[in-house]
């Protein structure tokens, strides 16, 4: 049997077509399944970090409808879950701060304690080592905030016990959302409750960590935080 070289337009078809699907692949995955973001600020710090790049999964808040603006619901979220959304008032931008309130919850913000339907939240001091390599550390305090069903870590300037809030009233279809780091955060205190269907997606993890204020290479190039490459964010 004679052999021959495959045709060059063959060869040409073949990897436009590999090309296609991977290009479609890559956009459902995108569209309905996972996004990637990076963290600007310090406000959920010390959960994330300036300089964290992460994904978020999309489909636990509802699976869009392509051009309908629309969303088939898979579960509302839960307390303590990571959201990336669009704020109320400046839908053209993405936030992520901690979901805390849930509809129909009362919540109030007592000398910088939360409290949900009057149940204060438990808290315990945690050794400040832990935000160490952030700048001005010794201003901060960090605590282990606990409700059921949700533990996580929060931080707060030390200055004094200041830090009112409420108490409001969570609308039927909305959440109350804080960022981490209770007093450098604009959250659900300055633009109200975030109607759940302004919900992208829940964090999942930090692929990527870049510190900008650590640099090398004539202070071109930022250092990677390497022990917060694959990081799971709870």
């Amino acid at each position: 049997m004679a052999s021959g070289k495959v045709p060059a337009k063959i060869v040409l078809r073949e990897y436009l077509e590999s090309l296609i699907v991977a290009v479609f692949v890559a956009l459902v995955l995108r569209f309905f399944v996972i996004s990637a973001y990076k963290i600007p600020t310090g406000s959920m710090v010390p959960t994330l970090m300036a300089g964290d790049f992460i994904f978020a999964y999309k489909l636990p808040y509802g699976v869009p409808i392509p051009f309908s603006g629309r969303k088939l619901a898979v579960r509302p979220p839960d307390r303590g879950d990571v959201v990336v959304f669009r704020p109320p008032g400046n839908e053209s931008t993405h936030y992520i701060k901690r979901v805390v309130g849930l509809p129909g919850e009362k919540i109030e913000i007592r000398r910088k304690r939360l409290y949900i339907n009057d149940v204060e939240a438990a808290y315990e001091a945690l050794d400040e080592m832990q935000i160490a390599d952030l700048p001005g550390h010794e201003y901060f305090s960090i605590y282990r905030e606990r409700f059921p069903g949700s533990t996580h870590l929060v931080m707060n300037r030390n200055e004094d016990d200041a830090g009112f809030f409420g108490p409001i009233i969570v609308p039927p279809g909305h959440i109350f959302v804080l960022g981490d780091n209770r007093d450098s955060s604009d959250d659900s205190r300055i633009w109200g409750s975030v109607p759940i269907k302004n919900l992208e997606g829940e964090v999942l993890l930090v692929w990527l960590s870049l510190d900008w204020l650590e640099r090398w290479g004539n202070d071109r190039f930022p250092s990677v935080r390497r022990d917060r490459i694959f990081h799971i964010v709870r």
